[in-house]
């Protein structure tokens, strides 16, 4: 807990600093886009922690009061807010930003078809579940799967395009949180049913009332794109061994744990 104060805090401060400095009208908006996003989603959690400890969040009216809270925060307090960091608007910014080149349109086509892919797994492995027995557990290899599917998308934005990839992924951080908080609060229409669709993949590390596994996953695939000096560098700048930077989060978390866990659960034993 004090590790994720201590983080917040940090963020915070920055986030202060970079607003306090950007009054000459040079923000540059990528450098914003992570900071706000996280401010956004650790601020909407704890609304709705609070509010939703007073009311039952399973009814339409709360999912209703959730999506509405939402609304206003993104559109009439985060947006503002970004806009003022970056003088431009952000949204047609972003269209722009997303669509800019044919590599870029290439790239979030390919990501869609990934994106469809994992949808896939998790829908099979359900109907699987419901064809063989409600105790159905998949296995250490198939969770793995995702792993590779993240591995497959985080490579050709290494390769390709890291700013394309470093908004992505703060882009797909920030919906993977909203989407936790709609299934931990039952947040109508659906909040029961992810429960129910991810409630195959928990192992003994989701335990608890959350489920963080696949955010750990994105955020140890990130952090190196995230936290290199000066984000997103151009092509080249980055040489001799800080060239492998970005890499870190591909070989440590998509390639060394992947291996470790599948190693250890096939050849291991338990004495």
């Amino acid at each position: 807990a004090l590790l994720v104060l201590g983080g917040i805090s940090f963020v915070l401060n920055h986030l202060i600093k970079r607003s306090l400095n950007s009054v000459d009208g040079r923000g540059d908006p990528v450098d914003y886009f992570l900071l706000v996003a996280i401010i956004g989603t650790v601020l909407l959690g704890i609304l709705f922690a609070a509010l939703f400890f007073f009311m039952d969040s399973g009814t339409w009216t709360s999912s209703l009061f959730f999506h509405m809270m939402t609304a206003v925060l993104g559109l009439g307090v985060l947006l503002p807010w970004l806009q003022y960091l970056i003088w431009k608007n952000p949204l047609l910014w972003l269209v722009g930003f997303l669509f800019q080149t044919h590599t870029r349109l290439c790239l979030i086509l390919y990501w869609c078809l990934l994106a469809a892919v994992a949808c896939g797994v998790v829908f099979y492995q359900n109907a699987k579940r419901s064809s063989e027995s409600k105790k159905h557990r998949v296995s250490t290899i198939t969770r793995k799967y995702f792993h590779f599917i993240v591995v497959a998308t985080y490579v050709p934005g290494l390769i390709l395009d890291q700013q394309l990839l470093f908004v992505a992924s703060v882009l797909c951080t920030a919906v993977f949180v909203f989407l936790e908080y709609v299934r931990y609060f039952r947040i109508r229409p659906l909040g029961q049913t992810m429960r129910h669709l991810l409630a195959l993949f928990l192992d003994e590390r989701d335990s608890g009332p959350l489920i963080l596994t696949h955010i750990y996953l994105l955020l140890g695939m990130s952090l190196s794109i995230w936290l290199i000096p000066r984000r997103c560098a151009p092509k080249g700048s980055l040489t001799g061994a800080g060239a492998l930077l970005p890499y870190c989060g591909v070989l440590a978390v998509g390639v060394g744990d992947t291996l470790a866990s599948i190693c250890g659960s096939t050849l291991g034993e338990i004495k």
